[in-house]
């Protein structure tokens, strides 16, 4: 199977409830592999896209297709995100992933980013036997501390312009009512803040098996990993295959203008080019 990385190619998917939009790179050369990326949620994947679309051409160079998909109600894709939840975007990946096993006839290894990394695990506790590998970029471990950290963002917002407060609590205690709560331009549901509250990596019983590659940016070489991370990763060792790969970049994630993160791309890089 010969191709070019110029032969992007945009698609779109049958997901679970609506088109799923994906883009294929293409391996150069022989195929050793595919990978299907996942991710991150909300204004984060859009800072990340030209990252992770540098990261699909290297690994295409390296004879690695990527297929990197917008789960339904984000992106390009079908849908609302107020009408998503964690259920949805598990299906769409095994769409997702059922779609690049009848392309390429290779085994998927699931790559994720930030929460895409806690979703793409959980999608692997559920159906181990299809992926070969587990790729996870700076991964969300806890998603109730994740989804905190985001309604942070509405209570800054309310603080800079002077209108009523709110705390985070009362936030989730709207969202329980039934009422969706807005939060830099994204509405999010009961559903979809319950689905992600109640994912926790260190709660992936039944991720066994696995052949994991954990990604976790740092302030300089040598310096470890937080604690949470560690604490996650030994559990995860007792019945998978971690290995850890500080790299040193800023926060992309975090950032409103583009950046690059030479180190993240050159060692995921080189990880790829060294399996068989």
């Amino acid at each position: 199977m010969t191709s070019h990385v110029t032969d992007l190619e945009p698609l779109f998917i049958d997901g679970a409830v609506g088109r799923v939009f994906g883009l294929y790179f293409p391996p150069v050369g022989t195929a050793r592999g595919t990978l299907l990326y996942v991710p991150p949620f909300a204004e984060e994947m859009n800072r990340c896209r030209n990252l992770v679309a540098e990261q699909a051409r290297t690994l295409a160079q390296l004879g690695w297709s990527c297929l990197l998909i917008d789960p339904y109600g984000t992106g390009d894709s079908e849908g609302e995100l107020v009408d998503a939840d964690w259920a949805i975007w598990r299906q769409d990946i095994q769409h997702a992933a059922e779609w690049l096993t009848h392309k390429t006839g290779l085994p998927v290894t699931l790559w994720g980013l930030r929460l895409g990394a806690l979703l793409a695990a959980d999608v692997a506790q559920q159906t181990p036997e299809r992926f070969a590998a587990l790729l996870l970029w700076q991964p969300v471990v806890d998603g109730k501390l994740f989804l905190t950290q985001v309604l942070r963002q509405r209570v800054a917002y309310l603080m800079d312009r002077g209108l009523p407060a709110e705390t985070t609590d009362h936030m989730r205690q709207t969202i329980q009512q039934g009422m969706n709560v807005e939060v830099a331009g994204y509405t999010l549901s009961q559903r979809l803040v319950e689905s992600i509250d109640n994912a926790r990596l260190s709660s992936f019983s039944a991720l066994q098996g696995q052949h994991i590659d954990w990604f976790e940016n740092v302030s300089e070489p040598g310096k470890p990993l937080t604690p949470a991370s560690l604490k996650t990763i030994d559990l995860l060792k007792a019945t998978n295959t971690v290995r850890v790969h500080p790299f040193c970049a800023p926060p992309i994630w975090q950032l409103h203008d583009r950046d690059h993160a030479p180190d993240l791309i050159a060692k995921t890089a080189a990880l790829f080019g060294a399996l068989a």
